[in-house]
């Protein structure tokens, strides 16, 4: 008898890549604090139940992210914050899946407005045609949404289709991560409500029309208020979350 063949199939991580997103998330969330030396290759294996070939290869992985530093004879110690790759996509979601904290959402909220707005302008002046085409496209697909992963999934496309229309590869590049990332991942963690999500169209549309019609310091202006509007969201979700991530946390103390 024949076996049907799934259309897209689980996967699962490698288990070095499964062993770095647990160890980089327990030195995110301050589970092992900075400055501190992790257990040797031989408590890491036997507390991981895996092989020295992956231990190392997952602490090559989160050292790459500037999670950790390797120095022989001294170990492998954790880096302090400020060491870390923030820009890495990688390590963005990984912040965004540990418990997150407000100021990270706020340090989110500043870098945008930093320079999004400044990306939109720029889309203003230099958009084409399809730049517009995929803009007007993903606008209608947050219209048209009817769940609430659709409507970010199109939230999404339609930042990063101002930020491709600005011209600009350095924006590009640094913005990419940080939406695709840090901005899905903290809308999917903190916003449950469609009608809460619809409300933000409006602004949205601003941006969209500002940008057709070539006005620079509307777009601007537009996109400014598009991410005060995200924060104010999330900000006025974050006390239900806290409460949420306590009771669960007691649940399973």
């Amino acid at each position: 008898m024949a076996v049907a063949r799934l259309a897209n199939p689980v996967r699962r991580s490698p288990l070095h890549e499964q062993v770095a997103r647990t160890l980089s998330l327990r030195i995110i969330r301050r589970e092992i604090e900075p400055g501190t030396v992790l257990p040797n290759e031989d408590a890491l294996c036997q507390q991981f139940d895996v092989s020295r070939t992956v231990i190392r290869e997952a602490i090559r992985v989160i050292a790459t992210k500037g999670l950790v530093q390797v120095r022989p004879r001294i170990g492998t110690r954790v880096c302090n914050p400020a060491q870390w790759e923030l820009s890495d996509s990688v390590l963005l979601k990984w912040r965004m899946e540990s418990e997150p904290d407000i100021k990270l959402v706020q340090d989110l909220a500043e870098l945008r407005n930093m320079i999004e707005p400044m990306a939109a302008g720029l889309a203003a002046e230099r958009a084409s045609e399809t730049d517009i085409a995929v803009m007007t496209e993903s606008y209608a697909d947050m219209e048209a949404a009817t769940t609430i992963d659709e409507h970010i999934g199109a939230d999404i496309r339609f930042h990063l289709s101002v930020i491709e229309a600005s011209g600009n590869d350095l924006v590009v590049s640094t913005l990419r991560p940080v939406i695709e990332n840090m901005l899905g991942s903290s809308f999917r963690r903190f916003i449950r409500s469609l009608e809460k999500t619809k409300k933000s169209l409006p602004v949205h549309k601003a941006v969209l029309r500002a940008i057709t019609d070539g006005d620079s310091r509307s777009a601007i202006l537009a996109m400014h208020k598009v991410i005060g509007r995200g924060a104010e969201d999330i900000e006025k979700e974050w006390p239900a979350f806290r409460e949420m991530a306590s009771s669960a946390r007691r649940r399973f103390d």
